[in-house]
């Protein structure tokens, strides 16, 4: 898989709580963000908005640690949802010549929506984060439990060549191949902004057949049929891997 993309599962039940069992948000939550979680209708919503902030935040976290040495308060960092939909990280850093620095006194102030490209994804309390070092970047992050699908839902989502590859998955591999299509091309579609806006045939996922899980990331091929989208899409690769009962898949431009 390509170096450039850090990534991060997470799952409800390491989220911290208090021994009441009350889920912790002070440290955690920036101020905008405790106000956008009181917004939030249902139990599921908030249970999933805040293990995506909170992942996200930890990726963030890690990388900054990464460069810096310096550890950064998970609460002055601010995830909030951009034009699009998509993540934006709003937390201002220092920084000279594009390198983020602790030490302020030698550093003009930028924020890091102007260094980094956030993806976020849930699924059954698990919340999967990618971040890549670019701003505005293509990157598509999905993670989908591993769950039998039906015929009609292949024949009437997937292209022919994706249907023939899943036709080929080993006995007992039909659902982890399915799966992986599927994500796959969820990853495809928010890397390029689109979501399930589209024919979700207007972009194919090619992966080899599947004799087993892998447990490390493989490639697989991303094609685009321009003419079917509302925009030209860049080159994009993408790569797949299981992960317990989940498929995760990343998709970026190459």
């Amino acid at each position: 898989m390509s170096d450039m993309i850090h990534w991060l599962v997470q799952s409800l039940e390491s989220y911290p709580t208090r021994s009441n069992g009350v889920v912790i948000l002070d440290g955690i939550l920036h101020s905008r963000e405790q106000t956008r979680f009181t917004t939030l209708k249902t139990e599921k919503r908030r249970r999933d908005w805040l293990l995506g902030r909170w992942t996200a935040k930890q990726l963030v976290g890690r990388v900054i640690a990464d460069q810096t040495g310096a550890k950064v308060p998970l609460d002055t960092i601010e995830i909030h949802s951009g034009v699009m939909g998509d993540p934006i990280v709003n937390c201002q850093l220092s920084m000279v010549n594009r390198q983020l620095l602790t030490d302020s006194s030698r550093a003009s102030i930028s924020n890091l929506q102007a260094l980094v490209t956030l993806s976020i994804s849930h699924s059954h309390s698990h919340a999967f984060c990618a971040l890549v070092e670019r701003a505005d970047w293509p990157l598509g992050a999905d993670i989908e439990q591993v769950v039998p699908r039906a015929d009609e839902f292949v024949t009437d989502y997937f292209t022919e060549d994706e249907q023939a590859l899943v036709a080929q998955a080993v006995d007992g591999m039909r659902s982890v191949a399915v799966t992986a299509v599927w994500s796959a091309k969820e990853a495809v579609l928010k890397a390029l902004h689109l979501g399930l806006t589209v024919d979700t045939r207007s972009v194919a996922c090619l992966i080899e057949p599947v004799t087993e899980r892998p447990l490390t990331w493989t490639p697989f091929t991303v094609q685009c049929d321009g003419s079917r989208l509302s925009q030209t899409p860049p080159p994009l690769g993408g790569w797949w891997r299981t992960y317990k009962d989940f498929v995760l898949t990343l998709v970026t431009e190459t």
